[in-house]
Protein backbone atom coordinates (compact mmCIF):
# COMPACT_ATOMS: atom_id res chain seq x y z
CA UNK A 1 0.00 0.00 0.00
CA UNK A 2 1.23 3.48 -0.86
CA UNK A 3 0.95 6.56 1.34
CA UNK A 4 -0.94 9.38 -0.37
CA UNK A 5 -0.11 13.02 0.35
CA UNK A 6 -3.12 15.30 0.43
CA UNK A 7 -2.53 19.04 0.20
CA UNK A 8 -5.57 20.96 1.42
CA UNK A 9 -5.25 24.49 0.05
CA UNK A 10 -7.03 27.60 1.16
CA UNK A 11 -7.66 30.12 3.86
CA UNK A 12 -10.25 29.05 6.45
CA UNK A 13 -11.14 32.70 7.09
CA UNK A 14 -12.09 33.53 3.47
CA UNK A 15 -15.53 32.08 2.75
CA UNK A 16 -15.51 29.38 0.06
CA UNK A 17 -11.71 29.23 0.18
CA UNK A 18 -12.18 27.08 3.32
CA UNK A 19 -13.78 24.26 1.34
CA UNK A 20 -10.67 22.03 1.21
CA UNK A 21 -10.36 21.81 5.00
CA UNK A 22 -14.11 21.22 5.30
CA UNK A 23 -13.99 18.39 2.73
CA UNK A 24 -11.06 16.75 4.54
CA UNK A 25 -12.99 16.91 7.83
CA UNK A 26 -15.83 14.99 6.14
CA UNK A 27 -13.61 12.01 5.27
CA UNK A 28 -14.01 8.82 7.30
CA UNK A 29 -11.23 7.88 9.72
CA UNK A 30 -10.44 4.77 7.67
CA UNK A 31 -9.64 6.99 4.68
CA UNK A 32 -7.66 9.52 6.72
CA UNK A 33 -5.44 6.63 7.84
CA UNK A 34 -4.29 6.26 4.22
CA UNK A 35 -3.13 9.85 3.76
CA UNK A 36 -0.75 12.41 5.10
CA UNK A 37 -2.85 15.58 5.22
CA UNK A 38 -1.02 18.88 4.98
CA UNK A 39 -2.92 22.15 5.26
CA UNK A 40 -1.32 24.72 2.97
CA UNK A 41 -2.61 28.19 2.35
CA UNK A 42 -1.06 28.96 -1.00
CA UNK A 43 0.62 26.04 -2.69
CA UNK A 44 4.29 26.56 -3.51
CA UNK A 45 6.76 24.35 -5.40
CA UNK A 46 8.29 23.13 -2.12
CA UNK A 47 4.92 21.67 -1.11
CA UNK A 48 4.95 19.53 -4.25
CA UNK A 49 8.59 18.47 -3.93
CA UNK A 50 8.19 17.27 -0.36
CA UNK A 51 6.21 14.16 -1.34
CA UNK A 52 7.23 10.63 -2.22
CA UNK A 53 4.17 9.01 -3.69
CA UNK A 54 0.77 9.91 -5.07
CA UNK A 55 -0.43 13.44 -4.48
CA UNK A 56 -3.91 14.95 -4.27
CA UNK A 57 -4.52 18.69 -4.24
CA UNK A 58 -7.85 19.93 -2.88
CA UNK A 59 -8.82 23.55 -3.38
CA UNK A 60 -11.59 25.99 -4.18
CA UNK A 61 -11.70 26.98 -7.85
CA UNK A 62 -12.95 29.91 -9.86
CA UNK A 63 -14.67 29.55 -13.22
CA UNK A 64 -17.48 26.97 -13.04
CA UNK A 65 -20.80 27.52 -11.28
CA UNK A 66 -20.49 27.65 -7.46
CA UNK A 67 -20.75 24.19 -5.95
CA UNK A 68 -19.53 22.29 -9.02
CA UNK A 69 -17.05 19.54 -8.12
CA UNK A 70 -13.95 19.38 -10.31
CA UNK A 71 -11.88 16.21 -10.66
CA UNK A 72 -8.82 16.31 -12.90
CA UNK A 73 -5.52 14.46 -13.26
CA UNK A 74 -2.71 16.67 -11.93
CA UNK A 75 -0.94 16.46 -15.27
CA UNK A 76 -3.90 18.10 -17.04
CA UNK A 77 -3.27 21.27 -15.04
CA UNK A 78 0.32 21.31 -16.24
CA UNK A 79 -0.42 20.77 -19.92
CA UNK A 80 -3.30 23.25 -20.16
CA UNK A 81 -6.20 20.78 -20.36
CA UNK A 82 -7.97 22.19 -17.31
CA UNK A 83 -10.60 24.04 -19.38
CA UNK A 84 -10.32 27.38 -17.62
CA UNK A 85 -10.40 26.00 -14.06
CA UNK A 86 -8.48 28.39 -11.80
CA UNK A 87 -7.59 27.27 -8.27
CA UNK A 88 -8.71 30.05 -5.95
CA UNK A 89 -6.02 29.63 -3.29
CA UNK A 90 -2.93 29.82 -5.46
CA UNK A 91 -2.48 33.55 -5.23
CA UNK A 92 1.32 33.69 -5.16
CA UNK A 93 1.80 31.74 -8.41
CA UNK A 94 -0.77 30.21 -10.76
CA UNK A 95 -1.01 26.45 -10.20
CA UNK A 96 0.25 25.47 -13.69
CA UNK A 97 3.39 27.57 -13.11
CA UNK A 98 3.83 26.11 -9.62
CA UNK A 99 3.55 22.58 -11.05
CA UNK A 100 6.01 23.39 -13.85
CA UNK A 101 8.56 24.81 -11.39
CA UNK A 102 8.24 21.76 -9.15
CA UNK A 103 8.65 19.47 -12.16
CA UNK A 104 11.77 21.32 -13.28
CA UNK A 105 13.28 21.29 -9.79
CA UNK A 106 12.37 17.76 -8.84
CA UNK A 107 12.05 15.84 -12.07
CA UNK A 108 8.75 14.15 -12.77
CA UNK A 109 5.37 15.38 -11.55
CA UNK A 110 3.87 13.02 -8.97
CA UNK A 111 0.97 10.83 -9.95
CA UNK A 112 -2.22 12.30 -8.61
CA UNK A 113 -5.42 14.30 -8.84
CA UNK A 114 -6.74 17.79 -8.42
CA UNK A 115 -10.11 17.87 -6.66
CA UNK A 116 -11.84 21.21 -6.39
CA UNK A 117 -15.14 22.85 -5.63
CA UNK A 118 -16.14 25.98 -7.49
CA UNK A 119 -16.58 28.81 -5.04
CA UNK A 120 -18.60 31.97 -5.27
CA UNK A 121 -17.40 34.17 -2.43
CA UNK A 122 -14.03 34.68 -0.76
CA UNK A 123 -14.74 37.53 1.64
CA UNK A 124 -12.79 37.64 4.89
CA UNK A 125 -14.87 36.28 7.76
CA UNK A 126 -17.58 34.77 5.54
CA UNK A 127 -18.86 31.22 5.94
CA UNK A 128 -19.10 28.70 3.09
CA UNK A 129 -21.79 29.68 0.61
CA UNK A 130 -24.87 27.40 0.45
CA UNK A 131 -23.83 25.93 -2.94
CA UNK A 132 -20.35 25.06 -1.68
CA UNK A 133 -21.71 23.66 1.59
CA UNK A 134 -23.95 21.31 -0.44
CA UNK A 135 -20.94 20.17 -2.47
CA UNK A 136 -18.84 19.14 0.55
CA UNK A 137 -20.17 15.57 0.89
CA UNK A 138 -20.12 14.77 -2.85
CA UNK A 139 -16.59 16.18 -3.03
CA UNK A 140 -15.53 14.15 0.03
CA UNK A 141 -16.93 11.01 -1.64
CA UNK A 142 -14.88 11.72 -4.77
CA UNK A 143 -11.80 12.41 -2.67
CA UNK A 144 -12.35 9.22 -0.68
CA UNK A 145 -12.49 7.26 -3.96
CA UNK A 146 -9.21 8.68 -5.27
CA UNK A 147 -7.37 8.26 -1.98
CA UNK A 148 -8.28 4.57 -1.98
CA UNK A 149 -7.41 4.12 -5.67
CA UNK A 150 -4.04 5.81 -5.30
CA UNK A 151 -3.19 4.10 -2.02
CA UNK A 152 -3.83 0.67 -3.49
CA UNK A 153 -2.59 1.22 -7.04
CA UNK A 154 0.43 -0.92 -7.83
CA UNK A 155 1.16 0.41 -11.31
CA UNK A 156 2.18 3.97 -12.03
CA UNK A 157 0.27 6.29 -14.28
CA UNK A 158 -3.19 5.02 -13.35
CA UNK A 159 -4.72 8.46 -13.03
CA UNK A 160 -2.17 10.90 -14.33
Amino acid sequence: MRRVTLLACGDPMRGDDAVAATVVEALPASTLALVQVRQVGQIMPDDLLDTDGPLILVDAVKGPAPGEVIDLPLASLLDGQSSGIIPASTHALPLPITLAIAERLGGELQEGRFIGVAGGGYEIGAALSPAVREAVLPCAARLDHWIRVLAHESRTGACV
